[in-house]
């Protein structure tokens, strides 16, 4: 319900047009995306429940046993998996995906790219652990940040989505205005598909852009090695010491990764805009990584 109310706040400007819509969330998750929407809306008529992906429609995913039954369940995972493999088959391939990448807790060697790390700033490189890579298809910034944020990297459509949904937020409309002033159409509609294969470079994931939607969606701190390196702070939010950090790297000028760091990296620069658009409850944040900060400023050398 949460997830359809938030998709009836696209309805007002989608319509019921389905490439504006992007239709991320019935394919995602089986539920009536915008353009469904307004298409009832304008019917005047209540959501059929048949359009709800029949996932959705259980009250329960556990087996009721009888009081007193003695059928050897607390040996036999039979049922269990039964009931796993009924939820499997219920997804559709995202879900699926999904499902699997967040169950499995193994990390492929094959994804390990440690030669990405010498396209990195050399003063940070002993700070790395491992880089991850993902599939080059212009969706790879997005499969990252599934990936951080524990959707599995085949979760990027929801990732895209919900940017898209954080841009139109009317809570945060005015420092939307500001941010992106007149490309704020622009910036919305990069994030809108038409389908699910390879990317266009207009719809790749870009900094700063995607970087301040990330961190306020999240609440997390986004940091960036490239060319810059940056760091991103949430803009709407106070400074919370168990904070998540997403790291993320630029490589071969095309393609992002995942950058795995060692605890206490130091930070590199915050956006100049996060210090000119910023709410004034977010000062905490340059308090609470000072420290961090300035170890970049002293590890950077000093250009002649």
């Amino acid at each position: 319900m949460r997830r359809i109310a938030e998709e009836l706040l696209r309805v007002d400007y989608v319509g019921t047009n389905r490439q504006i819509c992007g239709c991320t969330l019935r394919t995602s998750y089986g539920l009536p995306c915008a353009c469904e929407l307004g298409r009832y809306t304008l019917g005047g008529i209540q959501i059929p429940i048949d359009v709800v992906h029949v996932h959705w429609r259980k009250l329960t995913m556990e087996v009721e046993l009888e009081v007193g039954a003695d059928d050897g369940s607390e040996v036999d995972m039979t049922c269990a998996m039964d009931e796993l493999w009924k939820q499997f088959r219920s997804l559709d391939v995202i879900g699926k995906k999904a499902l699997k990448s967040r169950t499995s807790k193994k990390l492929k060697l094959s994804k390990k790219q440690p030669q990405f790390t010498l396209q990195f700033p050399n003063h940070i490189r002993s700070y790395i652990e491992d880089v991850l890579n993902v599939e080059s298809d212009g969706n790879c910034g997005f499969r990252v940040i599934a990936s951080l944020h524990g959707y599995g990297e085949d979760g990027w459509p929801m990732v895209r989505r919900e940017l898209g949904l954080e841009i139109i937020d009317k809570d945060k409309s005015t420092l939307y205005d500001k941010l992106f002033s007149n490309r704020l159409s622009e910036v919305r509609e990069s994030l809108m598909i038409e389908s699910f294969g390879s990317q266009p470079p207009e719809k790749w994931l870009t900094l700063p852009d995607m970087g301040y939607l990330i961190v306020n969606r999240y609440n997390v701190v986004l940091v960036c090695l490239g060319n810059p390196c940056m760091t991103f702070f949430p803009m709407t939010s106070s400074h919370s010491p168990n904070i998540s950090i997403y790291y993320i790297g630029f490589v071969n000028q095309n393609h992002w990764v995942q950058v795995n760091m060692k605890e206490g990296f130091p930070l590199p620069p915050v956006t100049l805009d996060w210090r000119k658009f910023r709410s004034h409850t977010t000062t905490s944040w340059m308090l609470g990584f000072a420290g961090r900060l300035q170890y970049w400023q002293l590890l950077t050398p000093i250009l002649a």
